[in-house]
């Protein structure tokens, strides 16, 4: 009875409790590698890393603004993609490689449907690639010029026809593509094969002429040859 004296109906219910909580089995904990669930948001973890390492550089570099804002647009953040091209493009304003930002802005702002500002961008792109290309031919390829030069036609046709491209996208899509002259360089399909020629029969072999026998010559009476005199007719009875 002393015992119950001092055992409370709380201190109970507590001993159950830790009882409980050391008899039941131990939970499974199962350890994967972080990187490898998500190769995505590592990638634009180690993007980001990298454009905030490049701050210390006097001459930024516009190539790793452009990845990161290429990751963020792919991930769906085209906000931050604007933002990021935007700024990078400012903080590369001496960088031979800015045309990589300016055009990583122009796309971000395609992503969010606002082809003006996405022209300007694009515009301005176009403008440094030519501009680096006078100093070095690599900072630029030709053939990133030549892309840019599409691209921005492509803008600049879609602008001028007044579309809103929020309201009409496919409609903006057409009419900077009909700004655009299509050129075939090959073609994909396999071409027919060419029937083999019908065989032409020889023609017949035309027979030979048929040797004609020449006439044999009737022989001519000669003088020494008495003349037969011509069979006379049997008299008729009397």
């Amino acid at each position: 009875m002393r015992f119950l004296r001092y055992v409370s109906l709380v201190d109970a219910v507590v001993a159950i409790m830790v009882l409980f909580v050391v008899l039941l089995p131990p939970r499974t904990m199962r350890v994967v590698w972080a990187a490898s669930a998500e190769p995505e948001r590592l990638a634009l973890a180690l993007a980001e890393a990298r454009v905030i390492d490049d701050q210390q550089n006097p001459t930024r570099d516009g190539t790793l603004v452009a990845e990161l804002a290429r990751r963020l647009g792919r991930s769906g953040f085209h906000d931050w993609a604007a933002e990021t091209g935007a700024r990078g493009a400012l903080a590369t304003d001496k960088a031979p490689t800015q045309w990589r930002a300016l055009l990583a802005a122009s796309i971000a702002y395609v992503d969010r449907l606002e082809p003006p500002p996405a022209l300007a961008y694009a515009q301005r792109a176009l403008a440094a690639c030519e501009a680096a290309r006078a100093t070095d031919e690599r900072v630029c390829p030709s053939w990133e010029e030549v892309r840019m030069d599409f691209y921005t036609r492509h803008l600049e046709a879609g602008v001028a026809s007044g579309i809103d491209a929020r309201k009409d996208p496919h409609g903006f899509r057409r009419a900077g593509e009909a700004a655009l002259r299509s050129i075939r360089v090959k073609d994909l399909a396999a071409p027919a094969a060419t029937p083999a020629p019908t065989a032409v029969p020889a023609p017949a072999a035309t027979p030979a002429p048929t040797a004609v026998p020449a006439p044999v010559p009737t022989p001519v009476p000669s003088a020494a040859t008495p003349a037969v005199p011509p069979a006379q007719a049997p008299a008729a009875p009397r």
